[in-house]
């Protein structure tokens, strides 16, 4: 037997305020990671973290790449949070909340390069580490894109939802598995590729929400 769907609240103006606050720095974090390779091309991206740029001479731009998606994605979870009704989706709220929590580190905390070895990280280089380990964002998507499936505004968009959201979640599996066992990186490793993709993935959930978000925005102003 098919689960009922649930009801929500129609969008309010407020929530359509951070949904497109969170589309616009979505696109800027996009938008300026680009035009890092550009600005920076000494660092190769196939090898090389995108964390990397922040060594480099335009080195601000990467921290606000870091900030612009914390702002994307808090305004991203708190344009949704009315319409999440399961506890699965206050979890993916949670993650959420804790994933831009470790990007906000990411982004204050520069990292060293990634040929340091380990007993020589400096104290900034641990704290972006630890920063980066708390980026569970593709679960929270995840966790996301079933809780406001399960609503009746947000099912027409169910399956774009689950397949931004297992994107990600594909990439950081890959992302994972191409790290080498030594940890020893360097030309033919393609770990800092695969993490240039995923990071620029998560635009995709941000922008699926922004835009059904309208959607039910102009449905409910014409009632």
């Amino acid at each position: 037997m098919a689960k009922k769907l649930l009801i929500t609240r129609p969008v309010s103006k407020p929530q359509i305020i951070l949904s497109k606050i969170s589309v616009v720095t979505g696109l800027l974090y996009v938008f300026l990671l680009l035009l890092l390779h550009l600005l920076e091309p000494e660092f190769d991206p196939s090898w090389r973290f995108i964390s990397e740029y922040a060594l480099g001479k335009f080195g601000w731009l990467m921290n606000l790449v870091f900030l612009s998606f914390v702002v994307s994605s808090i305004s991203c979870g708190l344009s949704v949070f009315p319409q999440v009704k399961t506890i699965l989706g206050y979890i993916g709220l949670v993650i959420l909340a804790i994933g831009a929590v470790g990007i906000f580190l990411a982004a204050i905390f520069n990292t060293d390069p990634i040929t340091t070895e380990q007993d020589q990280l400096t104290f900034s280089g641990k704290m972006h580490f630890t920063g980066a380990s708390l980026d569970y964002t593709p679960l929270a998507m995840l966790l996301l894109a079933f809780s406001l499936g399960r609503t009746i505004d947000w099912r027409p968009v169910r399956k774009k939802l689950l397949v931004a959201a297992a994107i990600p979640i594909l990439l950081t599996i890959v992302f994972m598995a191409s790290m080498p066992a030594d940890y020893k990186f360097g030309p033919g490793v393609y770990t800092g590729l695969i993490g240039r993709f995923l990071f620029a993935s998560y635009l995709v959930f941000i922008l699926i929400v922004g835009s059904h978000m309208r959607t039910l925005y102009a449905a409910s102003s014409n009632r």
